[in-house]
């Protein structure tokens, strides 16, 4: 007899196969989340994912980061805030040469770089 387990989903207390995550009835709600995986990602995300693993970008957002500490965005309000990461202002998705360019990088904020990914993705809906 192969040991069981308890399924992954939290407060479930269906037994399960030991090689099996989830149980039946949490298993379809797992696979909506493919996104969340990181195999996934890899796989949707294509050459964009493997770009931001790079040592010339992570060198380059980096030494940006170095130069311009503060988040711009917030600058631009009067805000002072620390930059969480670099951004590109022209997505990379829109002009993969402008990738390593650094006029078109910027330094800002996690919140400011959700808010600016947002519209981004409103738009592309859009346009679809």
């Amino acid at each position: 007899m192969k040991p069981k387990r308890l399924c992954n989903h939290a407060g479930c207390s269906t037994l399960v196969e030991y090689n099996q995550t989830y149980c039946s009835k949490h298993e379809p709600e797992a696979k909506q989340n493919l996104y969340d995986n990181y195999e996934n990602r890899k796989k949707i995300g294509g050459k964009y994912f493997w770009f931001y693993k790079t040592k010339q970008w992570q060198r380059l957002s980096q030494l940006h980061r170095i130069n311009n500490p503060m988040c711009e965005q917030c600058l631009k309000n009067g805000i002072v805030r620390k930059a969480d990461l670099v951004d590109h202002i022209i997505e990379i998705r829109d002009d993969w040469e402008k990738r390593y360019d650094e006029d078109n990088l910027q330094s800002l904020c996690h919140s400011c770089h959700w808010k600016k990914t947002k519209e981004e993705q409103e738009k592309r809906k859009a346009k679809k």
